[in-house]
């Protein structure tokens, strides 16, 4: 199923649900230990193999979660680490966090290949575009900026400014940037045609997200809420609650199959809602503090959580 044809056909989708629900990640596997302070950021490879986290403790670290193997630890930022992301043939990661500055690391020799310059302020978060030929940051300066990841040079090559607040949250899809910000915007900027796209949500943003088709955008925000809009039109096709979120970031993914959204919580729990009806399908309490970030395996049925309690759960189906 596309995202689209799943929203169209509320008959197929039930039962598409109910085959589905036994195959979500609710069984907690691992849990990875070794951080020393809150963990902000998990993230999968491109395959799935690894993850990396982003830690206020100042470290990224490279895990194989199946093993509960902690396989090296980057050292080199002077402050908290909010976010991270992979390169797709894995040989690098960027990060970023209160240096201002987005780090670009050899995932092999666990050196600082480039420190960018340009923001003046916190960083929010990091993306790599699909070929890892840019990163794009956000911050508290109310900009989105994008190096080159190729070039020799560590000035940003373009500036979006249009945010009147921090910026919380940055998608790279193929053809755009998608921004969530605490003005209450959620921003998508067409790289092709040059346009800018705003659709108001009516609460500071605090995660962006594409469906894996591209078609529809899953967007976190400060009242509790995870919405479900359409890319093109920016309507609203359904409202998941009954986790918390109203004060901290918190992230919310869609599952390989596009079928299922899943979210954080301030209080510790993780939720997942079936896509089209809005059900909450399951909570559990993953942890004992905040779960601020969350992420999907590719294409297994496997859940990452990170947590203010400075743990990594993987999470497999029962």
């Amino acid at each position: 199923f596309s995202t689209a044809q799943v929203l169209m056909a509320t008959d197929s989708l039930e039962t598409f649900e109910i085959d589905l629900v036994s195959s979500l990640p609710l069984k907690q596997k691992e849990v990875l230990e070794g951080h020393t302070a809150a963990v902000a950021s998990v993230k999968f490879n491109r395959n799935g193999d690894y993850i990396v986290s982003a830690s206020y403790d100042k470290t990224v670290r490279l895990w194989n979660p199946y093993s509960n193997k902690l396989i090296k630890v980057y050292r080199g930022h002077g402050y908290q680490v909010v976010d991270v992301a992979v390169h797709h043939d894995n040989s690098q990661i960027a990060s970023c966090g209160g240096d201002k500055s987005p780090f670009l690391w050899d995932v092999t020799t666990g050196k600082v290949l480039r420190k960018f310059r340009g923001h003046d302020s916190h960083l929010n978060c990091i993306r790599f575009d699909k070929e890892s030929n840019v990163i794009v940051t956000g911050g508290y300066d109310k900009t989105v900026r994008i190096w080159d990841c190729k070039s020799r040079s560590m000035d940003p090559i373009q500036i979006l400014d249009d945010a009147t607040d921090s910026i919380s949250s940055v998608f790279v899809g193929t053809y755009e940037i998608i921004t969530g910000s605490v003005d209450e915007k959620v921003r998508i900027y067409d790289i092709r045609a040059g346009r800018i796209k705003t659709d108001s949500v009516g609460a500071s943003v605090s995660s962006v997200s594409l469906s894996n088709d591209e078609r529809v955008l899953l967007v976190s925000s400060l009242d509790n809420t995870v919405r479900l809009f359409d890319k093109e039109d920016g309507k609203l096709f359904t409202s998941y609650t009954g986790h918390k979120n109203s004060h901290y970031t918190v992230s919310s993914r869609f599952n390989s199959h596009d079928a299922f959204v899943v979210s954080g919580s301030e209080d510790g729990k993780v939720c997942w809602w079936g896509l089209e009806e809005g059900k909450l399908v399951d909570s559990t309490q993953a942890h004992d503090k905040t779960v601020g970030t969350v992420e999907c395996h590719p294409s297994r049925p496997y859940l990452v959580t990170g947590s203010d309690d400075r743990t990594i759960k993987l999470w497999a189906r029962k």
